[in-house]
C-alpha cells in the first residue's frame, strides 16, 4: 500500500499538471477564442501528450469550464475575509468593502483578457455555461444582500429593501467595471472609481450634514 506521504505527493503532482493544462489552454483560449482552438493547440501549448490532456479532461469544452470556474472561484474568494470577519461598525463595513472588492478587481486586471474571454465566449459554448455566467450576478447580489441584511440588523445601515438595493449596488459595480475596462474613465485611477462606488453604496447624493 502507498503510504499517507506517497499518496499526498502523488495528489500534489496531478494536481500541478491539471493547473498547468489549465494555464496552457487559458493562453490558448485568450489567442484564438473557443471555437478555433483545438485539443492538439492546447497540448502543444503545455508540452504534453494529447493521452495526458485526456486524463484529466474529456474535452476542450471541458477545460474551458474548469478555467471558468477557477476564474470565479478566485474572484469570490476575495470576499471571503468579509464573511469570515464580519464588519463591526460602518468603518469598518466600508473599509472591508474596499478591501474586497480591490482584491476582487486584482485578479481580473491579472489576467484581464483571459477574464473577458471567459465571461464574454461561455455564454455562446452551450446553454450550461450561459447559466452559469449569469449566475455570477446573482451570486454576487446574494453576497450584497447578506452583508447589508447584517448591517441593518447591526444599525449601522438605514433600513430599506435589500434585494432591490443589492440589485442596484451590483448593477452599478457591473456597469463601472465595464466603463473601466473600456477605457472610458481615462481621468480616474481604479482606486477612486472603487471609492467612489462604495461610498455612493454607503452615503448616497445626501448632503455630509444630513443625519
Amino acid at each position: 500500500m502507498l503510504s499517507e506521504l506517497r499518496k499526498t505527493r502523488n495528489q500534489q503532482r496531478t494536481e500541478r499538471r491539471r493547473q498547468a493544462l489549465l494555464d496552457a489552454a487559458g493562453k490558448v483560449f485568450t489567442r484564438q477564442g473557443f471555437l478555433r482552438t483545438l485539443v492538439s493547440d492546447i497540448v502543444a501549448e503545455a508540452h504534453v501528450g494529447q493521452g495526458t490532456f485526456y486524463r484529466y479532461f474529456p474535452d476542450k469544452r471541458a477545460i474551458f469550464e474548469a478555467l471558468l470556474d477557477r476564474f470565479l472561484a478566485n474572484v469570490f474568494e476575495a470576499f471571503a475575509g468579509m464573511t469570515a470577519n464580519p464588519p463591526q461598525d460602518q468603518d469598518e463595513y466600508r473599509e472591508a468593502s474596499i478591501a474586497a472588492i480591490r482584491q476582487a478587481t486584482e485578479i481580473l486586471d491579472r489576467d484581464r483578457d483571459l477574464a473577458l474571454l471567459l465571461l464574454r465566449e461561455a455564454p455562446t459554448v452551450d446553454s450550461e455555461l450561459e447559466d452559469k455566467v449569469s449566475s455570477v450576478y446573482s451570486a454576487l447580489v446574494t453576497i450584497a444582500r447578506s452583508f447589508l441584511d447584517r448591517a441593518i440588523k447591526e444599525g449601522f445601515a438605514r433600513p430599506c429593501n435589500t434585494e432591490l438595493v443589492s440589485e442596484a449596488i451590483v448593477g452599478i459595480g457591473a456597469w463601472m467595471a465595464n466603463a473601466w475596462w473600456a477605457g472610458r474613465l481615462p481621468d480616474f485611477s481604479k482606486d477612486q472609481v472603487i471609492e467612489q462606488l462604495v461610498d455612493f453604496a454607503f452615503f448616497g447624493i445626501g448632503s455630509a450634514n444630513n443625519s
